[in-house]
């Protein structure tokens, strides 16, 4: 090692055992180049892949979003009493549509009490249990102890355990307080029961059944707002649902309802027109997008396997600008592959768009050293505007025939494995990537125990020097002695 020093040593003669200890241990480090070579081809490929992974997943991601929306987008209407969201499986059609009621949450509160914080149970009793049910779910238990039994104390206690009902203290008309419980579950399903056990005096101001009318004039529990169904008609079809957001009553769209329909003036309600139109826009912006993807696959794919001539004075050397994939099987036939698919005759698809070409998507014969695509944006433009069906045959596939999409992202999926599956795969390039992890743990393992037994060798060598220099001072001091001894004759 340089600057590496050994008291004492050198002394004995003109020997420099100090730098021969450096020179000894540079040379026996040389044993960890080819090791350290290998390791950094291996963690090179690794990080390559990890790139090619990269680039593949989210060209796959762009093929997802074709088959959902990108090649089904649709435009909703606006409307009053209702609110349409589209998503993947919504078709261009219209519907006649009334909100004839909303769905409402069930709020049940107690009678009058002059004080919040004035405990309203037995203070002869220990605790109690507080059992609230909503509709046919289970039930809630909360343990009270007798200085938990004040309206502002019970609401606290119920917001804790965050089950299916809140509670707020509020004031009353009166000038006292109620406690009023709410259903986070709106529609009839959602009515609320309570019934308290071990305390008849606080039975007596919250037990509570959504089946029984409370006694008139009592100041027992009682119902604020009824819970209440939300209703609509569509299409002349008269559905009910517990919930204001309806999502099975046309398919792909989900219906927010947000107020009750007006009348006209017969007194009927008021049809609103629900109008699903097709919206060909997004097809552009997703085959764009699937080129530029593409694209980015094709740079990594060239960078990972790029081969550039060794310099002249390499002496057999291998360029470092090679890619740390060169030469790779693997990569090669991914490719390939791709390549394969994109340029694929699919006239069994479509006789307007039989390959991507026709549709203005080829490689350019200046770009045919890349193989990168591109776009001829007119061409493109007169395909979306008079024939999106055919569009969407080429890439999504007719009847039992596979698309262009469809069977990239097939053959995708075999190379970085699919996280959908039951169970889950890893592909080819996660196997590939986890036998390189694991030839480079084996190398670094091997590097340490030669680094051992380089640490051995160099101080072996420091001792044997040690021992010599102590050993050429003795002669020396001899020397001089017998010198001394002859020059006094």
């Amino acid at each position: 090692m340089a600057g590496f020093a050994i008291p004492g040593l050198g002394s004995g003669g003109t020997i420099d055992f100090s730098s021969m200890l450096d020179q000894i241990k540079m040379a026996e480090q040389q044993k960890l180049v080819p090791y350290d070579k290998r390791k950094t081809v291996y963690t090179g490929q690794v990080s390559a892949w990890g790139k090619i992974s990269s680039s593949l997943s989210a060209l796959s991601d762009n093929i997802s979003k074709m088959g959902e929306d990108g090649f089904h987008g649709v435009n909703v209407s606006t409307n009053k009493a209702f609110k349409a969201t589209a998503k993947a499986g919504a078709q261009p059609d219209s519907y006649e549509i009334y909100v004839e009621q909303l769905a409402r949450a069930h709020k049940i509160g107690t009678g009058s009490q002059s004080d919040k914080t004035n405990n309203l149970g037995d203070r002869s009793v220990d605790t109690r249990t507080l059992k609230i049910t909503v509709g046919d779910g289970e039930p809630m238990e909360i343990e009270l102890a007798k200085d938990q039994t004040s309206l502002e104390q019970i609401a606290k206690k119920i917001n804790q355990e965050k089950g299916n009902v809140t509670a707020s203290v509020r004031p009353t008309e009166e000038g006292g307080f109620t406690l009023v419980m709410t259903s986070k579950k709106t529609g009839e399903e959602g009515q609320i029961a309570v019934e308290v056990s071990g305390d008849d005096a606080l039975a007596g101001v919250l037990d509570f059944d959504p089946n029984v009318q409370p006694r008139a004039g009592s100041n027992a529990m009682s119902t604020v707002t009824e819970a209440q169904n939300a209703i609509m008609v569509i299409d002349g079809t008269r559905l009910e649902r517990s919930s204001n957001t309806i999502n099975d009553a046309v398919e792909g769209v989900t219906l927010e309802l947000q107020q009750v329909s007006e009348k006209d003036k017969d007194g009927e309600y008021a049809y609103e027109n629900l109008s699903i139109t097709s919206d060909t826009s997004k097809f552009k912006g997703a085959i764009e997008e699937f080129v530029k993807l593409y694209n980015a696959f094709i740079s990594a794919s060239d960078s990972a396997s790029a081969w550039k001539a060794p310099a002249d004075d390499a002496e057999g050397e291998a360029n470092p600008g090679n890619g740390p994939l060169m030469g790779n099987g693997t990569l090669r036939r991914l490719t390939n592959d791709i390549r394969s698919i994109t340029g694929s005759d699919n006239s069994q698809l479509s006789q307007v768009f039989s390959s991507l070409a026709k549709l203005g998507i080829e490689v350019k014969v200046e770009d045919a050293g890349t193989g990168k695509l591109t776009i001829d944006s007119s061409k493109l433009d007169d395909a979306v505007k008079n024939n999106p069906d055919e569009i969407e045959a080429l890439f999504l596939g007719k009847g039992e025939s596979e698309g262009v999409a469809d069977r990239l992202q097939e053959m995708i999926k075999t190379y970085i494995g699919d996280k959908d599956s039951i169970p889950k795969t890893t592909g080819i390039i996660g196997q590939t990537t986890k036998g390189l992890e694991e030839q480079t743990k084996q190398v670094s393992a091997r590097m340490s125990q030669v680094q051992k037994m380089i640490d051995a060798t160099v101080e072996r060598n420091r001792k044997d020097f040690e021992r010599l220099d102590l050993a050429m001072n003795k002669m020396n001091n001899m020397s001089s002695q017998l010198s001394s001894m002859l020059a006094g004759l």
